[in-house]
């Protein structure tokens, strides 16, 4: 597919915009409004004929609760006096979990096969047992989860050391597979981000992950933050293997939305490049084993290391649906936020709900070229994009649509073509940030190249 701007300029542009150009798409919460439906009216009819193209769907149910909010943070958490409506949010999500059942769930005239379920936030260990167990009562009552996955919820460290007996419960309710937040050992930095951690916290909340039965413990670390040097880094990766998590995930600080953007000028992207290289070379000699370039690695053998949902979203381009507030969906052919994806905040998600609609901020009816930028960024969270599984997603052959793209990324060894996927090179991962871009749609690429660095 030819493109009227420069792939030069283009990759410039995206090295330029780093913290921005990752595999987060669109690049604004505005970018796709042109393609916006306006009518709420008119939310369940779109809905349910985008949803009769599709034979497999994911749901990923968010709660937006949180002992404090990260300043790392970029989701839909509340706090203060909205922490005391959890109940009445959890009724809302059920009636919202109820709404989908009717045009996709075991009871529908379209059924279609459900491959991936996250529970996450936020942090879903706030909800008190009853309110988990009702979740979870309300989910397979409307959607047949059956069919082999592995579902996957999230904690955090403290709540993981106080509430062992809701851990056990959680385990009961058939999830398998536990994430838990650790981020860094630095105890300064820990206070800076306003976040409750420690070494001695850590293994104790693995130890109760441990005895409530989890087989699949995922550990998530975080990189890029201004005041984190490379031994720090090190040793929070180091203590992380200690640990003897099944996985362990490296995210890097992606700085828009959250209250420390005006940190991110002062991160190269010199130095995320080293922290990533350090953390893959400690990781690989420890037997946590990723292609280079992936976030989440893994010492069990042929594993990718993330949820069923989070697989299939990224390899296949799985439609799923996000249930709660400021959720994300990516149907066949539409994007769609629910509210409170803006003002953080989960009111106007409840009072959407009890005047009978469809909770959603934002619903894009999206031109095939979006979609597929969509995906194809997101793919590369993985570091490859296998072939047959885009032509299956789209129908198109994905050589031949970006032909003059991999030409580029090849001479420029940003890519490996093998004859059933690109894979991105240890080169490529150093220059991800302009390599992704290349794939963006037309108007994509029209609005990076008016766009301006985060200050």
């Amino acid at each position: 597919m030819e493109t009227q701007y420069d792939l030069n300029d283009l990759f410039d542009k995206g090295m330029e915009l780093f913290h921005i150009t990752n595999t987060a798409y669109p690049l604004t919460p505005v970018s796709l409004m042109q393609y916006k439906i306006t009518d709420r009216e008119k939310y369940r009819g779109f809905l349910e004929a985008d949803f009769e193209k599709c034979t497999q769907l994911s749901l990923y149910v968010h709660v937006p609760f949180c002992k404090s909010r990260c300043k790392f943070c970029e989701y839909v958490v509340v706090s203060g006096d909205e922490v005391e409506l959890k109940q009445a949010y959890v009724d809302h999500l059920l009636t919202e979990i109820k709404m989908y059942g009717e045009l996709v769930g075991r009871n529908s005239a379209n059924k279609p096969k459900i491959v991936g379920f996250d529970i996450g936030g936020g942090t879903p260990t706030e909800l008190e047992i009853p309110q988990l167990e009702a979740l979870m009562t309300a989910v397979n009552e409307q959607f047949d989860l059956s069919n082999f996955f592995t579902k996957s919820i999230e904690t955090t460290p403290i709540n993981a050391v106080r509430q062992f007996d809701k851990l056990k419960i959680i385990r009961e309710l058939g999830i398998p597979r536990i994430s838990m937040g650790v981020q860094t050992v630095n105890a300064k930095l820990l206070e800076n981000m306003q976040r409750e951690g420690g070494i001695a916290i850590y293994r104790e909340a693995v130890d109760n992950i441990r005895r409530a039965g989890f087989t699949l413990l995922n550990i998530d670390l975080m990189y890029g933050f201004k005041d984190q040097d490379y031994d720090d880094f090190v040793n929070t990766v180091n203590y992380a293997i200690s640990l003897e998590p099944e996985y362990i995930t490296l995210y890097e600080m992606r700085y828009k939305l959250t209250k420390i953007s005006s940190d991110a000028s002062y991160v190269s992207k010199a130095k995320l490049n080293k922290q990533y290289r350090l953390a893959f070379e400690i990781l690989e000699q420890n037997g946590y084993i990723a292609n280079y370039g992936k976030n989440t690695f893994s010492r069990i053998p042929y594993d990718e290391g993330t949820s069923s949902y989070l697989t299939r979203r990224v390899i296949n381009a799985t439609p799923y649906i996000g249930l709660g507030a400021g959720a994300q969906s990516f149907g066949h052919d539409y994007l769609a936020y629910n509210t409170g994806a803006a003002n953080k905040s989960i009111v106007k998600y409840m009072s959407d709900i009890d005047e009978g609609y469809f909770p959603i901020q934002d619903i894009y009816d999206l031109p095939l070229e979006e979609s597929i930028a969509k995906a194809v960024s997101v793919m590369f969270y993985f570091g490859y994009i296998n072939y047959r599984e885009f032509y299956e997603r789209f129908k198109i052959d994905f050589v031949k649509r970006f032909y003059d793209v991999l030409k580029y990324a090849d001479d420029w060894g940003l890519l490996k073509l093998e004859s059933d996927r690109c894979i991105i090179t240890k080169n490529g991962v150093t220059h991800m940030n302009g390599l992704i871009p290349l794939f963006y749609s037309e108007r994509s690429k029209a609005e990076l190249m008016k766009t301006k660095p985060l200050s």
